[in-house]
């Protein structure tokens, strides 16, 4: 099976998030799973679509989800569902973030397949993924339908760093309410709901200087990960150390006011706040309403930091990446988050390892280097390989 052909296709059909739509693409999975004679089935609720083995083993999962942000036609050199490929790259949405590394996944498990191998692995191929929807992985766990003991996802990561832990989320929806008035009193007069806002993210900056306890594994898979991070955004090793060690906070929607020339009764805050291991994120919440104690803080999502202790499945990818880099692997954390939490909530060991170019991740132009998939599929079949039984 070409990975790079498999690839364009995939990223050919549209599964943007919002609406989420995944019936075509989960479909035309499927067709590729009886292909190589993989039993699988559709869970679906309306064209929301999942595709799983048909028979659940719950030992070994292959998962990756198939629906991907949306993208603007403005700025790209090729059409985004273009899935176009030049002698370097596959291109268009998703091609990165993931259908690359299901493209791997899929054609690695056929080539073992043929080699006379029977994996005992399971499939889940999810959607609602990137719209914090609730019909993904995270449907599948809450109602025990997958519970697998080990988990590889085939996102995007180094070639060389398999990721085994991400920071939790904190998403917060907070209205300041003030008192309106002329603005002519302001600022020696006046309630501001405007400048509370302003204020709170000053004290959303103290949060982000402190520091937390952590443990040595932490501390070492951080300082794996802080190479790869600073060569990725360009940036130093303490501004990397910071992301992945700090609470990290993002105002992604701000709104407020009535007029200019009144005093702002109220100001509305959507903020996102990445939660690094050591910080307890119900203390964090408690800290924040007691700051805004006469503020209405309404939490919209909320998700622990995770973190899976290096076992069998990490052993497994890390020699796959040996045997086909010639490098040793270094185990690595990420500060953004997947469906890995899912899992690791209820116990499985959890590894993220696929290809990408993480630089392009939601991005215009974003791309996959073929070499990472050829890679990427030659380690999963290394794992496929040498999985033990149940």
């Amino acid at each position: 099976m070409d990975v790079t052909r498999l690839c364009s296709e995939l990223v050919k059909i549209r599964s943007e998030n919002p609406p989420g739509y995944t019936d075509e693409v989960i479909s035309y999975l499927q067709e590729i799973c009886s292909g190589i004679g993989v039993d699988t089935k559709v869970v679906s609720q309306g064209r929301k679509s999942n595709l799983l083995s048909k028979d659940i083993q719950n030992h070994f999962l292959l998962c990756g989800h198939v629906d991907v942000v949306p993208a603007l036609d403005d700025g790209w050199i090729n059409p985004p569902y273009s899935g176009f490929i030049d002698e370097t790259c596959v291109y268009g949405r998703g091609s990165t973030d993931m259908k690359g590394g299901v493209a791997a996944l899929l054609s690695a498990l056929a080539e073992v397949i043929d080699r006379g191998i029977d994996p005992p692995v399971d499939l889940a191929f999810v959607c609602d993924e990137e719209g914090n929807g609730d019909f993904g992985m995270e449907y599948f766990v809450q109602k025990r339908l997958l519970r697998p003991k080990a988990c590889l996802i085939a996102e995007p990561t180094p070639e060389l760093s398999p990721v085994i832990g991400e920071k939790g989320v904190l998403r917060l929806h907070i209205t300041f309410t003030g008192d309106a008035g002329h603005a002519s009193l302001h600022p020696v007069l006046g309630n501001s709901a405007i400048v509370q806002a302003c204020s709170f993210l000053e004290y959303c900056e103290n949060i982000h200087s402190r520091r937390w306890l952590d443990d040595p594994l932490v501390r070492e898979v951080i300082e794996n990960t802080t190479q790869s991070l600073s060569a990725l955004l360009s940036i130093t090793k303490e501004q990397s150390t910071a992301i992945l060690s700090r609470v990290s906070y993002n105002p992604g929607i701000i709104s407020g006011g009535e007029r200019m020339n009144v005093i702002a009764q109220k100001c509305l805050l959507d903020l996102d706040m990445r939660i690094p291991w050591g910080c307890d994120v119900d203390s964090l919440i408690r800290d924040i309403q007691t700051h805004l104690s006469d503020t209405q803080v309404d939490v919209m999502d909320v998700a622990k930091p995770t973190l899976s202790r290096p076992g069998m499945l990490c052993d497994l990818v890390c020699a796959g990446i040996l045997a086909v880099h010639g490098k040793k692997a270094k185990p690595g954390v990420t500060q953004a988050a997947s469906d890995a939490r899912h899992l690791r909530e209820i116990g499985a060991e959890v590894v993220n390892y696929g290809p990408g170019d993480l630089s392009r991740l939601h991005a215009v132009n974003e791309c996959v280097p073929i070499h990472m998939l050829e890679h990427c599929k030659d380690v999963y079949m290394h794992v496929l390989s040498h999985i033990p039984s149940p």
